[in-house]
């Protein structure tokens, strides 16, 4: 193959990829204007809103987020935005871009996230599945691990960290775990009235936006009624 048609290969694969991020801004407008949200396209820096309660996902790579619906519904202050960064295939992502002689062992992750701001006041924790990405969330942010001996299929499924056992006890009440455990490989962190929700590598198409909202609203509302019910 010469030269002159690698290049042209290179150059499709690329406009291709143009296309594809240019039809997806296009249908995430039309969401975000179906669910009532403002919608800007493409990468933009990390809002101060979300960037200050300290979430640990958002330190993971790259200091800009994509496509952001913004607003507010059902009560909360609403985000939906992409956000992908490189990590170690097992671990953590990098702050900054791995040199080029490090890219053995890495991949590429990209997942659709959702911020909630609340009226309540969370303990600050992180649920994560158990199994997967050797995270150092607790380290960074100096939370333990909190087991509930009373519910082993959720401490088999899932990883509870926090500084607070005694509040974040009380808030992951049976219903919450039920819905953790029925809604597989959802990651929460929670941090004062900010709740961040995705899954691990998973970007999601326009049109499951909605089904995932619902699906987070759902959990907040149970996590809310458990906060109120401590109180």
């Amino acid at each position: 193959m010469t030269k002159i048609a690698i290049l042209i290969i290179i150059a499709l694969i690329i406009a291709a990829g143009v296309y594809t991020e240019l039809q997806r801004g296009n249908n995430l407008a039309q969401t975000a204007k179906r669910l009532g949200l403002d919608f800007t396209a493409g990468l933009q820096p990390i809002p101060p809103e979300l960037e200050s309660p300290g979430f640990d996902l958002l330190v993971q790579g790259n200091s800009e987020i994509g496509n952001r619906m913004s607003g507010t519904r059902q009560g909360y202050g609403l985000d939906i935005f992409d956000y992908s960064y490189d990590a170690s295939s097992a671990g953590d992502g990098f702050a900054s871009h791995p040199a080029a002689d490090d890219q053995m062992g890495m991949e590429r992750r990209n997942q659709t996230v959702i911020h909630l701001r609340s009226t309540l006041l969370f303990p600050d924790f992180d649920v994560s599945p158990s199994r997967g990405h050797q995270r150092q969330v607790a380290a960074r942010f100096g939370f333990s691990p909190l087991v509930l001996e009373e519910d082993r299929p959720f401490n088999q499924d899932y990883r509870l960290l926090t500084r607070d056992s005694q509040r974040c006890r009380a808030l992951f009440t049976a219903e919450v775990r039920t819905f953790l455990l029925n809604h597989p490989g959802l990651v929460v962190e929670g941090r004062g009235q900010d709740l961040l929700f995705y899954r691990f590598s998973q970007r999601l198409k326009a049109k499951q936006l909605q089904s995932f909202l619902q699906e987070v609203e759902e959990l907040a509302g149970l996590l809310e009624s458990a906060l109120a019910t401590a109180q």
